[in-house]
């Protein structure tokens, strides 16, 4: 089964930022090198290839950018750094966006905004008002109590002596040369001289860092392994209901297992568990968290203060908790200390209801466990940072005493430093071994398969089940089959600011699903100043392959299911009816979807090629719609939409249909018999341009410019709203275009600017002539207003691929 559908799905990146003063950095250009058969497996993620202009840096110039980070131990395995928070919170308040958003609280939706002599940007670089001001601190209020109340917080480093500084600056060699821009890039430890007094915000203003520190990969797996275990369970105990139903007739017992998720027997299933019970427990614990926050050093100890304060409502676990001061590498830290002993003598009180639930030696072990699972909640200052650090002991409060010790040093985070010059907004940075960890235990729909499956197995009543068992496999082996196809690096990502937004990111997860190695032969469609919205990828013809096994997999096993439901003996009235309904899909249409399937699947799908590409732009003409003039018609434009992609084998593309036209004909007979009302099968119109065929349908009011179509010659398949631009595409596609493969996506804010102003424009003018009356101010006052937004964007893109034998993903969000 081709993935067509699937990888249109446009990843989400923060709009809206660096919408606003604009710069130029000069860029050191990337040198792609040859794509690698297989990808990196190393912890670091690998940065590719580049120009000697870009230099290497060395551990001190890595830990002045990245700030707290230089406080962790090298064994840390995730990271996530937001720097410049000020500075993004101001370019989001100066968007035109905001401020529509911002009138439209105070009540003044629909008034058009001022404008400059360009009518653009003014108001870029006034200062926000009492209510967006009002807005961001209850917003980093809600944040705040939302980590407090997760106990999600996180240590800091120690602070390197004047000596120590003095010496690192002696030995440390020389900076990089700052590109030319018109403003100096922001380092993180600046602070504004006139910033307000502190307050919540003020936390978030200058740099946040949450931090995971090791183990993270394993414990996470846990939780994973728990999720994977209590859908099997779930799904386990739907199959038994569902056999107590079929063999009793009475439907009762399975709607209290649909209704009760986590029902007693589920939680004795998974204590019992050998993968999720109390082994699972007993090798649970709290990761080590660190969450600093940069401060200014006149605000260092009320900041402190308010975070300690937070932090305080661990005491309402009452006499569980007890006070806690710790001492790492000179930096003091005061908080809590959550009692493992406490909780499980507290849950002890009710030994009588859990032996009965469980067992006594069940709970004789949960208790246990639970008694040695303590919590430690501490916070306090290492250098210009307040710090909160949640883990399961004092031990695992880790700081780097020196650059050698911290996660600066070596190259785990070397895919920074080509940035290292670049206004940064954030870095992420996941280790392989911690990702590597949770990918392994996390499920997938065999988990729920299995249930069903084992649950079922043995069961009174339900006749032969080995047909249906053999499919529960097939859907485990072939979801194994596909899942092999996936890869994983250690990933790392940088966003900065540069012409608005760009994303870089190294490494990661591969689904598999992506060619990177092909070279795009679409990739000149996507060039025209018309089109506003391009896609293009080449899929991997072995996950096709996999996937289309799969999805049938599924389907089989689906189609079993229910007609092992419908030989059911109960009686309720809607699960006749369900039964009947069963019963004439599997005599009247089962044939014909399994013929559908597999013109569809096999004959269609292979006979096109692996890439395809998504076409938008907007110079569609529009249909004749009654009632509407025949001068704003002749006007007015509407998109057009396009899928197209290579032919491989055009008889078999066109045997597909005349599969597909047979039984949709038997098919609509078949409904027309049972309806007592003749369906005839419509039957489509073609027309020829240059060894083109399009096949469309007949229906009043279309025109070429506006009919949902297909569109068929020897080297191409077009799927279109318009005739038009299908064979408009068509006759461009192959030529000589950028060199690409992976996957890319461009979305051209400029041409839907200029689309939405004429749109408007020609509504304007005709609103009076079609109603009688002209279009109110204030709607007109909030379109442009709107439209107004665009002003300022210029065109976001997406770029995945390899560049050697790295994974590799480019996000513009360029801004004008």
């Amino acid at each position: 089964m081709k993935t067509r559908a699937t990888w249109l799905i446009i990843p989400a990146v923060a709009l809206g930022l660096g919408a606003c003063n604009k710069k130029q950095e000069a860029k050191a250009p990337v040198v792609p090198a040859a794509v690698a058969e297989t990808p990196s497996v190393k912890d670091a993620p690998v940065a590719p290839e580049v120009i000697p202009a870009v230099p290497k840096i060395g551990p001190e110039q890595r830990a002045a950018k990245l700030g707290f980070v230089r406080h962790l131990p090298q064994d840390t395995e995730v990271v996530v750094s937001f720097y410049n928070g000020s500075k993004v919170a101001d370019r989001v308040k100066g968007s035109k966006l905001w401020k529509m958003v911002e009138s439209g609280m105070n009540g003044g939706a629909g008034e058009e905004p001022p404008a400059d002599e360009e009518g653009m940007n003014q108001g870029q670089d006034e200062a926000p008002d009492a209510a967006a001001e009002d807005a961001a601190e209850d917003a980093v209020t809600a944040a705040a109590e939302a980590v407090e109340a997760a106990a999600a917080a996180v240590a800091a480093g120690e602070e390197a002596t004047d000596e120590d500084k003095a010496k690192a600056a002696a030995e440390a060699p020389e900076e990089p040369e700052q590109p030319a821009t018109d403003e100096k890039p922001e380092e993180p430890a600046e602070v504004a001289a006139d910033e307000e007094p502190l307050n919540p915000a003020a936390l978030f203003g200058s740099e946040v860092t949450l931090a995971l520190g090791k183990s993270t990969g394993e414990q996470a797996g846990h939780l994973f392994t728990l999720n994977r275990r209590s859908g099997y369970f779930q799904m386990r105990v739907i199959a038994k209901a569902f056999a107590a139903a079929m063999k009793s007739g009475d439907a009762s017992t399975l709607d209290k297992s649909f209704s009760n998720g986590y029902s007693e027997e589920l939680v004795k299933d998974l204590l019992n568990d050998p993968q999720s019970g109390i082994a699972l427990v007993e090798k649970a614990q709290m990761p080590p968290i660190y969450l600093a926050f940069r401060t200014k050093e006149s605000d260092r100890t009320a900041a402190a203060q308010q975070v300690a304060t937070m932090l305080d409502n661990v005491a309402m676990l009452g006499d569980s908790i007890e006070p806690l001061k710790v001492e790492v590498g000179g930096h003091s830290f005061e908080g809590s200390k959550v009692l493992g002993a406490k909780i499980s003598s507290s849950m002890a009180e009710n030994r009588a209801s859990m032996d009965e639930m469980m067992g006594a030696a069940t709970v004789d072990r949960l208790l246990a466990a639970v008694a040695k699972k303590d919590l430690v909640v501490v916070s306090g200052t290492v250098g210009d940072y307040v710090l909160v650090f949640v883990g399961s002991s004092t031990a695992d409060l880790k700081l780097a005493a020196n650059l050698g010790d911290s996660i600066v040093t070596g190259d785990t985070l070397a895919f920074s430093d080509a940035y290292a010059t670049k206004d940064i907004a954030a870095l992420t940075y996941g280790q392989k071994a911690a990702m590597d960890q949770m990918i392994s235990t996390a499920g997938g729909l065999a988990d729920m398969t299995n249930g069903l499956r084992d649950g079922l197995t043995g069961a009174d009543g339900l006749g032969d089940m080995r047909d249906l068992d053999a499919m529960f496999q097939i859907v485990a082996e072939r979801e194994a089959a596909l899942r092999k196809l996936a890869g994983n690096d250690a990933s790392g990502t940088v966003a900065f600011f540069e012409e608005g937004l760009k994303i870089e990111s190294f490494g990661g997860y591969d689904y598999g699903m992506v060619d990177w190695k092909s070279p795009h032969k679409l990739a000149s469609l996507g060039e025209s100043e018309d089109v506003v919205l391009f896609a293009d990828m080449t899929g991997d013809a072995v996950y096709d392959e996999k996937s289309r096994d799969y999805a049938e997999a599924l389907l089989e096993t689906a189609y079993a299911m229910t007609m092992k439901i419908a030989e059911s003996p109960i009686e309720a009235k809607e699960f006749v009816q369900f039964q009947e309904m069963a019963k004439m899909f599997d005599t009247k249409f089962r044939p014909d979807m399994l013929a559908l399937w597999e013109a569809f699947s096999n004959d269609f799908g292979g006979s096109l090629g692996h890439e395809s590409a998504l076409v938008v732009d907007l110079k569609g003409g529009a249909p004749a719609i009654p009632g509407i003039p025949q001068a704003l018609l002749d006007k007015t434009k509407i998109p057009r939409i396009s899928i197209i992609s290579p032919v491989t084998d055009r008889a078999k593309l066109s045997a597909s249909w005349d599969k597909m036209n047979t039984t949709l004909t038997g098919t609509l007979t078949k409904i027309s018999e049972m309806t007592g009302q003749e369906i005839p099968m419509q039957k489509p119109m073609s027309s020829e341009r240059d060894g083109n065929t399009t096949w469309f349908f007949p229906m009043p009011f279309l025109t070429d410019d506006f009919v949902p179509s297909v569109t068929v010659g020897d080297k191409w398949f077009a799927a279109s709203t318009s005739k038009n631009h299908a064979l408009d595409l068509i006759s461009k596609a192959g030529a000589p275009g950028p060199a690409r493969s992976g996957f890319w996506f461009t979305l051209n804010f400029k041409a839907l600017e200029k689309y939405s102003n004429e749109t408007f424009a020609l509504v304007d003018e005709n609103t009076e002539n079609m109603t009688g009356s002209p279009l109110p101010e204030k709607e007109k006052g909030l379109a442009k207003q709107a439209i107004s937004i665009l002003g300022g964007l210029d065109k976001l893109t997406v770029h995945a691929r390899r560049e050697g034998s790295v994974r590799r993903s480019s996000v513009h969000f360029k801004t004008r």
